[in-house]
């Protein structure tokens, strides 16, 4: 976003630019008298270049397009080429990036874009990959709305600011503007003068291309939603070619604004990327070294040297079970037994199998889970307690670690039952370990032991064998 200088004069070449130029229905001075077509067309007798010997407009210096009567370009003139000169390329240029309002966004191309998107996670590289076809599309065409969603740092507003750029190189009028700032600017003018409010919001509304960065699934006041419900209805019955960056799930939008970002009859797209991120790493994926280490070509079923001969044979049984779990999970995994025997090393080899096959992992200690969930909270989090909670609930794979070391609250039976609860009747492909056997769990979550003691749903995996650390040396953690 562009800083406080840079967005004041935006709003400046808002007033001074689009209401001559981006308005349905309006048409530049004959005289060339505008910041966005500094070049002149030629009084009689000059060398113009828009003479009769250009073959689009004869000479006129206008052009109006072949449209259907319903168009808002329907009758709309617009300048000829023929009125500038190569010399004058620079200055419309610079005036269409001065207006724009893209500030440090303006190098953002997508030529530069990487294919696969910031994330290493397949299934969201696949649909990044997807998202910047579309936009690229769209860039060369902006016919329609076209919107990207996801969570911060997932690619979208790269997308859009690049869409942007490509259009200015075209030579047309773009605006671009996070939803906050442009509720914070119009409750101004609002405040100010409410006639000036309504010539800006007129503005606005009008621009050839909006881009509308960082719109939020629920606004925070009923003046803001009422204002992008406005704003958003009229771009969207007029037909005017709109570009949306949504924070969040699309599902927790308004009925009206869903309806109208992804709309059945093609005219507006949606692209869904990213997963939800914390801090320098995605939350719920699996670190990396632990990634490196257990993997089933690293899990040993000799164990230690304590280990019996029944024993290691229980171990290799439940090792190749896992094993071709992870190629077709079809049930609960539920595995149990002392600290240390290999539980979260046999989770995360199959974890790591679901996810080279393209399903999307979530991979947490429960007690860790519980702090991710009370951190949303927060007045700073940038990840909505809604947003994660749904995740949790509906991803791909979700892998529970240690279930019974977290603390006994209201709080961790109330979200520990929601995501156990839903999983288990939408059926969801689900790996849980604990310290603690079936009948310890109903002591203390019976509503969860239910669950997990349906053998239609649920495989239990018990490992009765030694500690690994307690004998030979071991190169990871089990």
């Amino acid at each position: 976003m562009a800083d406080s200088d840079n967005h004041t004069m935006s709003m400046e070449s808002l007033d001074s630019i689009l209401r001559r130029i981006a308005a349905p229905g309006t048409s530049m001075p004959t005289d060339g008298d505008s910041e966005l077509f500094p070049g002149k067309p030629r009084k009689d007798g000059d060398s113009s270049k828009a003479t009769n010997s250009c073959l689009s407009c004869g000479g006129i210096g206008w052009l109006t397009r072949r449209l259907p009567v319903e168009h808002p370009d329907f009758g709309r003139a617009f300048p000829c080429d023929c009125q500038f000169s190569d010399a004058d390329q620079p200055a419309r240029l610079a005036a269409l990036e001065r207006f724009s309002n893209l500030g440090a966004l303006r190098h953002y191309t997508l030529e530069a874009a990487n294919p696969q998107g910031p994330d290493h996670f397949p299934g969201t590289q696949q649909a990044y990959a997807a998202a910047l076809s579309a936009a690229t599309r769209f860039a060369e065409y902006p016919a329609g709305w076209i919107t990207f969603a996801g969570p911060s740092a997932s690619g979208k507003t790269y997308l859009a600011a690049a869409i942007a750029n490509r259009q200015i190189e075209l030579g047309n009028v773009v605006y671009f503007i996070t939803a906050a700032d442009l509720l914070d600017y119009l409750r101004s003018q609002f405040d100010d003068d409410e006639s000036n409010f309504a010539d800006r919001f007129e503005l606005v509304r009008n621009v050839d291309l909006l881009v509308l960065d960082d719109l939020p699934t629920q606004s925070p006041t009923t003046w803001g939603q009422d204002r992008l419900f406005q704003l958003l209805a009229y771009r969207h019955s007029a037909r005017l070619p709109t570009v949306v960056t949504l924070r969040g799930d699309p599902a927790r939008l308004d009925e009206f604004l869903r309806t109208r970002l992804d709309s059945p009859d093609g005219f507006a797209e949606l692209h869904v990327l990213g997963r939800i991120g914390g801090g320098s790493r995605v939350l719920g994926a699996i670190p990396p070294e632990m990634l490196r280490r257990m993997t089933f070509d690293n899990f040993d079923p000799r164990g230690n040297s304590q280990l019996t001969p029944d024993q290691i044979r229980s171990l290799t049984y439940t090792k190749n079970v896992v094993d071709h779990w992870s190629v077709d999970p079809h049930a609960w995994l539920f595995l149990f037994g002392p600290i240390g025997v290999g539980k979260t090393h046999l989770a995360v080899a199959a974890a790591a199998e679901r996810e080279r096959r393209g399903d999307e992992i979530f991979f947490a200690t429960v007690p860790d889970l519980l702090d991710y969930l009370r951190a949303t909270f927060a007045p700073d989090s940038n990840v909505a307690y809604d947003d994660l909670l749904d995740r949790i609930k509906t991803v791909d794979l979700l892998v529970l670690d240690d279930m019974g070391a977290e603390r006994s609250t209201p709080f961790a039976e109330d979200k520990l039952f929601q995501i156990i609860n839903y999983r288990y009747e939408s059926r969801l492909a689900t790996i849980i370990t604990s310290s603690h056997v079936h009948d310890d769990i109903a002591t203390f979550r019976p509503r969860i032991a239910s669950r997990l003691s349906d053998r239609s749903v649920v495989m239990e995996l018990p490992i009765q064998v030694p500690d690994y650390r307690g004998g030979k040396l071991q190169t990871d953690s089990q």
